[in-house]
């Protein structure tokens, strides 16, 4: 079983203090069996999320506030309707990608989710 992932043990997740005039733009949170985001930080220079084969059931609402964020892929989790619904209530998200492996009718609104 993978560890959790932390900024010491995975220099795709933190904040970036390595090296601050290079803001972090991906983060690659892919395979950790992740239940929910709380170890994670996200900058708001975010342009992609890749949270791929976790075992997330539902979104974090950070990641709603991310102004860049074009790309969030969520395949391989363990999310619901429930847990993906509050997408439809995302101000920004008329330039995201969401990958998932469903097309989801949120709210009445039927979601387009792009498959990958």
């Amino acid at each position: 079983m993978e560890p959790t992932p932390t900024p010491a043990n995975n220099p795709m997740i933190g904040d970036n203090t390595d090296d601050e005039s290079s803001p972090m733009t991906i983060l690659d949170a892919s395979s950790y069996q992740l239940h929910d985001l709380d170890s994670i930080e996200f900058p708001p220079s975010l342009i992609e999320i890749d949270l791929t084969a976790n075992r997330l059931n539902k979104l974090d609402s950070r990641i709603s506030n991310l102004p860049n964020l074009k790309k969030l892929s969520l395949r391989q989790n363990l999310f619901d309707d429930a847990g993906v619904e509050p997408i439809s209530h995302w101000n920004t998200i008329s330039d995201l990608e969401v990958s998932l492996l469903l097309l989801f009718l949120i709210s009445h609104t039927f979601l387009l989710i792009i498959i990958q």
